[in-house]
């Protein structure tokens, strides 16, 4: 694993590599979720690399060590950064996946730019969203804007949060999204102001005026299990990616068991399903 920094839209942006830039059709980008960082990829990455793909995960303006603007967040310009990353490897095309907020990004980039983009994975969001949303991520949105007196404190907070089972990965997450300051207090690196602006712009595009315009082959991945209870908390409903693969030409859906919103990219199976799906390219060719 390598970490850069490029200066794109005016903006220092952080990526994190996984693999040999050999092979400019074999690039995948890892985009995370709306209050996540490129430590989403960290089992994903290594494991495409091993595939001989070159893994790009970025942290998207206003998280991880990537710069945070006052203003300019939203899924516009999130595409326009990561189209300007790109241009600087100079990747004309490129495959991506996309988890959440990334899944939104990955289909917007999909729509509107299609000779940028290879294959697409959508990992558990991309639809309409359910009613309960806020309610099944509130356990990811309640660190924001909080101070904690410690870093213990901080990591100890996050390890009573019953969306996930506390492990070694979660542990690296949450310290790479802590951000210590002189007198020894922690916030998270992601700004609240950055994510309450995210929520109202994305809120205002129609994912329905967007999906059928996605001529890219996608998979479509969702999470067995909801966030609140197992079928509560959904993020992605069973009808609902079913809707999806019925407007994206071409997709397929896979369900990936034992996991939630949170886990899905920790999954074997997850892993798999997506390593197969990018491997029909050398099939096609």
């Amino acid at each position: 694993m390598f970490t850069h920094q490029l200066r794109v839209n005016g903006i220092n942006l952080h990526y994190q590599t996984w693999g040999e830039f050999t092979r400019p059709e074999r690039s995948v980008l890892l985009v995370h979720g709306l209050t996540a960082s490129s430590q989403e990829w960290t089992l994903l990455g290594p494991a495409l690399a091993e595939q001989g793909w070159y893994a790009i995960a970025p942290d998207l303006r206003g998280r991880g060590l990537s710069e945070k603007p006052p203003h300019g967040y939203g899924i516009p310009y999130h595409v326009n950064d990561l189209l300007s990353l790109c241009d600087a490897l100079n990747l004309s095309t490129v495959h991506l996946i996309g988890h959440s907020l990334g899944a939104q990004i990955g289909y917007f980039l999909a729509a509107v730019h299609p000779r940028r983009l290879g294959r697409l994975v959508l990992v558990d969001a991309g639809g309409r969203v359910p009613s309960d949303t806020l309610q099944a991520i509130a356990a990811s949105l309640q660190r924001l804007g909080q101070v904690y007196p410690s870093l213990d404190a901080y990591l100890e907070e996050r390890r009573q949060v019953p969306i996930h089972q506390w492990s070694s990965f979660w542990e690296a997450y949450y310290r790479y999204d802590a951000e210590v300051h002189p007198d020894g207090t922690v916030t998270s690196r992601v700004p609240k102001a950055a994510i309450d602006e995210e929520i109202v712009v994305n809120m205002s595009l129609n994912a329905d005026t967007l999906l059928p315009r996605i001529q890219a082959p996608t998979l479509i991945t969702r999470a067995a299990l909801g966030t609140l209870a197992p079928d509560r908390g959904l993020i992605l409903t069973s009808d609902e990616a079913e809707r999806m693969r019925g407007i994206i030409g071409g997709s397929s859906v896979v369900e990936i068991p034992d996991t939630n919103h949170y886990t899905i990219m920790l999954s074997e199976v997850f892993t798999s399903a997506v390593l197969a799906f990018l491997a029909r390219i050398d099939e096609t060719r």
